[in-house]
């Protein structure tokens, strides 16, 4: 299998680095460097070491929503960085399918090469890969639109959070999303330009449907369903004589909701996790009416969460959240929001293990937040 790569490799550079190379002159060297889920080929060296890192950071976003046994390809997919003077194809990439179900990802490297399209070529070919590998042939060309628009748009982001605010504008300028549209489009079907599935998958984190439920539909829609029925199931209230819902005014309520919020003002990374994990603490001591003082923590708190002045505490620290989600640095949004549920459930009296559930998912949520910045600042 190696020696089949290396085969690839060469092929690339036969055809990359010799094409318009007049007989006798020398062909120009060719630089590659490789991570665990990409292999990337180009003349400059500085060029393949960035998309090189840029690369693997986007395999760690993705691992939010593959399975990462999923994600053991027998080879690594094959970016090549092609000059002007190479590109046989149109547009700024071009995702193909080579030998033994191999993808390979050829991107147009110019100085006009923006980070946001090459983010896009990346996510595409690494949702290819994962159709190909994990569900056949030919669930890469009935790839969805949306979850390559998605992880594109998390991956661009995640490095440029500033953009994140102008892109807000100008979506709530825009005509609404139709979800039956979303969900249907084919990925060789929608502009470098649609941001639709970004939105998707931001209503469906910004709403509260359970990870589990976000990350199956991400699949399907990467395994080439249309996933507008199971979202409409996912939505639907859990009261038995409750009005359905229908997927479209869920869609456009929650995205209204979404776009009203004002993030003039976003956190730095520091600042978020600082106040985000202050706001989680709970050891300072609490005096109860009885006069006993009190020492909690997250585990602990669905034990004593009867009591009027941690029922009280909980309370405060809920509306503050909520007061400030709207400054929370993207990178630990998905912590605070977790977190607020978790506070929900201690007023509501949930369950002992829905309120377990809860926990489990901010933890979770806090950890990846934190590995998350670990590797944007070791990126950047």
């Amino acid at each position: 299998m190696r020696r089949l790569f290396f085969m690839q490799v060469l092929v690339a550079w036969l055809v990359f680095a010799t094409v318009g190379v007049p007989w006798g002159q020398a062909a120009p060297n060719l630089r590659t460097m490789r991570n665990h889920y990409f292999e990337v080929v180009g003349l400059d060296l500085r060029s393949v070491s960035y998309v090189n890192e840029l690369s693997a950071y986007s395999v760690e976003i993705a691992q939010r929503y593959l399975e990462r046994e999923g994600l053991a390809f027998p080879q690594p997919i094959l970016i090549s960085l092609r000059p002007e003077a190479h590109v046989d194809f149109e547009g700024d990439y071009r995702v193909r399918l080579a030998e033994r179900n191999s993808v390979c990802l050829d991107l147009r490297w110019e100085d006009d090469m923006t980070l946001k399209r090459t983010c896009r070529g990346i996510a595409e070919a690494l949702l290819r890969q994962y159709a190909v590998f994990n569900y056949g042939t030919g669930a890469a060309a009935n790839l969805r639109a949306w979850p390559v628009e998605a992880l594109a748009g998390e991956i661009y982001y995640g490095l440029r959070a500033a953009e994140f605010v102008e892109s807000l504008q100008r979506r709530r300028g825009l005509p609404p999303l139709v979800l039956t549209e979303v969900v249907e489009a084919l990925q060789s079907e929608v502009s470098m330009s649609s941001d639709s599935g970004y939105w998707l998958l931001s209503v469906m984190k910004a709403s509260g449907l359970k990870r589990d439920r976000i990350i199956g539909l991400f699949q399907q829609a990467t395994a080439g369903i249309d996933v507008e029925e199971a979202i409409t199931s996912a939505i639907q209230p859990n009261s038995p004589t409750a009005e359905p819902v229908s997927g479209q005014v869920w869609f456009a309520e929650q995205l209204t909701v979404l776009l009203a919020q004002e993030y003039d003002v976003i956190e730095s990374m520091d600042t978020s996790r600082t106040w985000l994990a202050k706001l989680a603490s709970l050891e300072e001591p609490l005096q109860l009416e009885s006069g006993v003082e009190l020492k909690l923590n997250l585990r602990s708190l669905w034990t004593h969460r009867a009591e009027p002045a941690v029922r009280a505490r909980i309370q405060a620290r809920y509306e503050i959240l909520l007061l400030r989600m709207s400054r929370i640095n993207p990178a630990y949004f998905n912590p605070a929001r977790s977190l607020g549920v978790l506070f929900e459930g201690i007023l509501q009296e949930v369950p002992a293990h829905q309120y377990l559930h809860y926990l489990a998912i901010y933890l979770t949520d806090w950890e990846d937040a934190k590995e998350m910045q670990a590797e944007l600042e070791r990126h950047l």
